[in-house]
């Protein structure tokens, strides 16, 4: 905002936006030490005092040059600035690079801004204990019935194309398993094994590549919707809404994806034993927050594994549930893993480096070798009692020491861990391909598969748990909480608009009632900065919010929560109310502070206009944010429809003077629709006089509609160079900007606005930039 603001006060006190000799003695000091200022000045100055334009202009010896720098207020001591004022510039701006060096210096030497903290490590071990055993004791919590189910797959293969060739890569080879309903599977394996895939192809998130194989759920074919609301998948690195509470989150989650059947007294009751169930009853009313205050990274990742949860899934998918996290905080998870098995969900994880206890608490174990080959398969047994059998069964493998962690010789034994393996020419892969337990796998599938009941199957009459009218609602009511908890964009932009308001009204406080042409080109001339800042403001603002919340929705849309259609309305909606507060309060500021007419009709004119500004910047960057892939990609397309705006919105160029090549520009960009209206509607029969500068289109206008037939001179009467407000708008714009165009203005807008909603809609629906 800092920036911003600074940015607006260097353009406003160029000379450019208000004219030199228009600024008021009590900013001129923003003038003399404003970089833009000077350098504007020395590039007019190096044009018109080059000798070019050295021709007699009047009577008194002024150059064409000269008359020119005047005509735009570029004038020390009552002429215009000469030739020397260039190389000041270059002495003016070296200084101010020596004066940035040394403060740049100085600041980073003393100045330091210290960071929040995360809310973990507050709880102790007496605490825990507490926790554990009250955790499920909680009267008004009710636990679903859960739908437990087990997952079989047979002989599954994942290949991809290979990035700089037209090779096939496969990465999973003939993978077979099972994941039974209430236990705790381990998938494991070295970097490159394929342990991530596997889960990724199992629960339906990859989006390329080509799966063959045979998946089923208690012995009938996986079908895709069905599955992938009757499960939950928590990445490793998920992200939640940091301006939520950590129950409103999951609340959300179960009024999404529990079935609009259910009551809603149920739905609260259940997430209560949710919340109990992993231990976050007690923070549930902390707002989750961002990596510099909020949960600790551990609390976020049982918020995690809530949210899926808040889906009552038959199977729920961890990956490395417990990387990153110290003993205390991994043993929460696993806690918490333990507890959803014992409530019979198939919980089924990768797994990365475990400690011995955590190893234990699981199962069964799936491990694979690099290249995406089972090693083993099957129950781990008391303390990993099975798996050392098995291993070390093969003579090529070193018998496990005492005390030595199971998870870590076993990688070792294989070849997977870091100090290499002491068996390497043996292949474990085609080893367990031979093995009785390979059969035993293959026999106990074919059997689940063989005693498949209709009863058992978990199928779903729609796509979605509710209707597209509740999810509109929920939608709507999750990102309007968000909007509101989000300071830094909604109330900063308000607190934008009124300083830019405040800031461009104050200039012309001390003569509201133009008088000249330069007094004119300064109102105009603001009334373009002014809409395309907010504008431009509008657009850079709204991106990173975007993103984050689309990328939200990628998650949510894996997990059939709700579909493009509501996200995109809930953004349209909560937009609304700010775009028109923000475009209000810069009117009621900006208005009448500039001595604009006390006239309702056209206040609410430049209000409609203001607002269609907004909105159409606002709409579009999210349409530009839904089709790319992140904010800085979007940022770069938005600059070019914002750069486009400005040179061909009627300022810059006039009308008139745009090039026949480039009319499609003007009549296709926005900012040219937004100014015409606001301008044709001010002045329109505005009769204020306006005294016309010799040498300008209007002065030649009013001279001969006034005193035709009369030469240009400096002698003239007032009456014969006097013309009104609304007279100069017409001629400045060379007549093309006219009352009778405001309602075409009005469409066009409209129109604009529903591209950017239908551009939104489209990348929402198509793109999706965290597909696997």
């Amino acid at each position: 905002a800092a920036m911003s603001i600074s940015l607006v006060i260097m353009i406003l006190f160029s000379g450019f936006t208000v004219q030199p000799d228009v600024i008021p003695p009590y900013y001129i000091w923003l003038y003399w030490g404003n970089l833009f200022a000077w350098v504007i000045r020395a590039v007019a100055v190096n044009e018109y005092q080059s000798g070019f334009y050295g021709q007699p202009f009047s009577e008194d010896g002024t150059t064409v040059g000269e008359a020119t720098l005047e005509r735009f207020g570029f004038i020390f001591k009552g002429e215009a600035f000469e030739y020397v004022w260039v190389w000041y510039t270059v002495l003016f701006c070296v200084g101010l690079c020596l004066l940035s060096l040394l403060v740049s210096v100085w600041s980073l030497m003393h100045v330091r801004f210290a960071t929040g903290g995360t809310l973990g490590g507050s709880e102790d071990d007496d605490n825990d204990i507490a926790a554990q055993k009250n955790s499920t004791t909680d009267s008004n919590t009710v636990s679903l019935e859960s739908r437990g189910a087990t997952l079989v797959f047979k002989d599954v293969n994942y290949t991809v194309k290979a990035s700089t060739s037209n090779d096939k890569l496969q990465l999973l080879k003939g993978i077979s398993g099972y994941f039974p309903a209430g236990k705790m599977t381990a998938l494991m394996g070295s970097s490159g094994a394929g342990k991530t895939t596997l889960m990724d192809v199992l629960s339906l998130r990859k989006a390329s590549g080509e799966v063959t194989g045979d998946v089923r759920v208690n012995g009938h074919p996986q079908e895709p919707n069905s599955f992938r609301r009757m499960t939950g998948y928590v990445e490793q690195f998920d992200v939640q809404s940091p301006q939520l509470t950590v129950r409103e989150t999951v609340e959300f989650s179960a009024k999404m994806r529990l079935d609009e059947s259910i009551p809603i007294e149920t739905k609260l009751k259940f997430v209560d034993h949710i919340l109990a169930m992993l231990e976050l009853d007690t923070i549930s009313g902390f707002l989750i927050g961002n990596d510099t205050g909020g949960l600790s990274f551990e609390q976020k990742k049982r918020l995690s594994i809530a949210v899926e949860l808040a889906a009552n899934p038959a199977c729920i998918f961890l990956d490395e549930p417990t990387s990153g996290l110290d003993a205390r905080a991994a043993s929460i998870v696993m806690r918490s893993l333990r507890r959803i098995a014992d409530s019979g969900i198939a919980v089924v994880a990768t797994i990365h480096q475990p400690s011995v206890a955590i190893f234990n608490s699981f199962d069964s174990l799936l491990l694979l070798k690099r290249g995406g080959e089972t090693v083993f398969f099957g129950e781990l047994g008391d303390e990993s009692y099975n798996l050392i059998e098995y291993l070390e069964s093969y003579p090529a493998t070193t018998p496990i020491k005492g005390g030595e962690n199971p998870a870590t010789w076993m990688l070792t034994a294989i070849g997977a861990g870091s100090g290499g393996s002491d068996a390497e020419d043996f292949d474990y892969a085609k080893a367990y391909a031979q093995s009785p337990l390979s059969k035993d796998c293959i026999n106990q599938i074919d059997s689940m598969n063989n005693r498949m009941m209709d009863s058992a199957k978990i199928t779903f009459p729609t796509k979605y748990a509710t209707t597209s009218r509740t999810q509109s609602i929920e939608v709507y009511k999750r990102l309007s909480m968000i909007y509101w908890r989000s300071p830094g964009y909604n109330r900063v932009r308000l607190l934008v608009s009124g300083i830019v308001a405040l800031l461009f009204g104050s200039v012309f406080a001390s003569q509201r009632v133009p008088q000249n042409e330069g007094d004119m080109n300064s109102r105009i001339t603001s009334i373009y900065i002014t809409a395309l800042f907010l504008g431009v403001n509008a657009m850079n603002t709204v991106l990173p919010v975007f993103e984050m919340e689309r990328n939200m929705f990628y998650r949510h849309q894996a997990s059939l929560m709700y579909d493009h259609r509501a996200i995109a309305l809930a953004f349209t909606l909560v937009e609304v109310p700010f775009i028109l507060l923000a475009s209000m309060v810069f009117c009621l500021l900006w208005y009448f502070t500039v001595g604009f007419a006390v006239n309702a009709a056209k206040f609410f004119s430049y209000w409609l206009f203001m607002t269609f500004s907004l909105g159409v910047f606002t709409f579009f960057g999210q349409g530009i944010m839904s089709v790319f892939r992140d904010s800085q990609t979007a940022q770069g397309f938005g600059s070019l429809l914002i750069g486009m705006s400005s040179i061909f919105g009627g300022i810059l160029i006039r009308p008139q003077a745009i090039n026949t090549f480039w009319m499609w520009a003007y009549w296709t960009f926005p900012l040219h629709y937004v100014l015409e209206g606001i301008f044709t509607s001010q002045f329109e029969d505005d009769n204020t006089p306006i005294t016309a500068s010799m040498g300008s289109p209007f002065y030649e206008y009013v001279l001969n509609k006034n005193c035709p037939g009369e030469e240009a001179n400096n002698s003239l009467p007032e009456e014969c160079i006097t013309g009104t407000a609304e007279d100069w708008v017409y001629v400045s714009f060379g007549g093309n900007w006219v009352p009778k165009h405001i309602p075409y203005d009005i469409l066009y807008l409209i129109g604009a606005i529903i591209v950017a909603k239908v551009l939104t809609l489209y990348g929402l629906k198509r793109k999706n930039y965290l597909a696997k």
